[in-house]
């Protein structure tokens, strides 16, 4: 692998699951050995190596069930400790409640673009609908929702070609009914995922997340030249020359902004558990939406542009609206 080359985020994620599963027997190897070993660049193994402390995967620090020496890392290495006190000695049985969690999580698991009809999945619905030692059987219903029956319309429409409409909720909470859009790829990115659909109206290709789109229906009409010959990068979102830098810094309950959104450099530990990291912006309007949501765990740190934004929206929000707070962008 070059070394300027990216891994995409379902490839990063399942280096940091290798690496995991190498490294927890505490054995040391140089960077160079696990280079050559996974195929992948310094930089992104570094990079994954450094995402792991900010998952549950592992810990930075000693009270979790793994240590990861950052001066090793310095150093050209990378080593693992793995503690056994918190490993499992009996098998968990499973409540009602508990087996019913799980199954509804596994049908919505099975509705996900590229894990319809996996075999594991349907395994592991099979075990729990089996019931506990007991003898008891566990019996789940469970109704597809909007979310479901829109993921089957949008991967029916990109198979075959043709545009689609729906009504979408976009961040600054204007919904647009019948929507058209010409489909192109479902992308995950965290625990969100992203239609990647060239829009007439914008003569690109936007991204478009799939829990703010409702009553999608395909349409007769195929997509356009234009989308067929779209390029689809990557990145969920483009930055541009005109973009904001803000900077951010979350606590652990906001960790999921630095996945949802692509730090333009490493996040950086302002402490043991706060983050502080660095995005581009198209218009820092649309930042008060996702930062309320947040509740205070995550902070705008500069400009001050983006900071009165986040202020004028919770104002506004509170009914204490002033002459300064801007308008929705179009």
């Amino acid at each position: 692998m070059a070394e300027n080359e990216k891994l995409d985020d379902t490839d990063r994620f399942n280096l940091m699951l290798a690496l995991t599963g190498l490294l927890v027997d505490g054995q040391m190897y140089t960077i160079e050995e696990l280079m050559d070993h996974f195929k992948v660049s310094r930089k992104e193994l570094i990079k994954a190596v450094r995402m792991i402390s900010f998952t549950d995967l592992m810990k930075s620090n000693m009270d979790g069930k793994y240590y990861l020496d950052a001066d090793d890392l310095k150093d050209g290495y990378i080593s693992i400790d793995y503690s056994f006190s918190h490993a499992i000695e009996e098998v968990p049985r499973l409540s009602s409640r508990q087996a019913s969690a799980l199954s509804a999580g596994l049908v919505y698991l099975g509705s996900l673009p590229g894990l319809v009809d996996n075999a594991e999945i349907e395994e592991l619905k099979r075990i729990l609908s089996m019931g506990s030692q007991s003898g008891k059987k566990n019996t789940v219903l469970i109704e597809g929702g909007f979310r479901d029956s829109d993921l089957v319309t949008l991967k029916d429409a990109i198979a075959a070609g043709v545009s689609i409409t729906c009504d979408y909720l976009n961040l600054k909470g204007e919904t647009t009914l019948n929507r058209f859009m010409e489909p192109l790829r479902i992308d995950a990115q965290g625990e969100l995922f992203y239609l990647r659909a060239w829009c007439p109206i914008n003569k690109g290709v936007r991204s478009f997340r799939l829990d703010r789109m409702r009553n999608a229906l395909p349409t007769q009409i195929p997509i356009s030249e234009d989308a067929r010959n779209a390029e689809l990068v990557d990145e969920i979102y483009t930055a541009s020359e005109s973009d904001t830098v803000v900077t951010l810094e979350v606590d652990p309950e906001a960790y999921s902004l630095i996945f949802d959104f692509k730090p333009v450099e490493e996040p950086e530990s302002v402490s043991k558990t706060v983050k502080r990291f660095k995005i581009k912006v198209g218009d820092v309007r649309n930042l008060g939406r996702v930062i309320a949501r947040f509740g205070g765990a995550a902070r705008i740190i500069a400009p001050e542009s983006a900071k009165t934004a986040v202020r004028d929206f919770a104002l506004n929000a509170l009914g204490e609206s002033t002459s300064t707070t801007p308008k929705d962008a179009e």
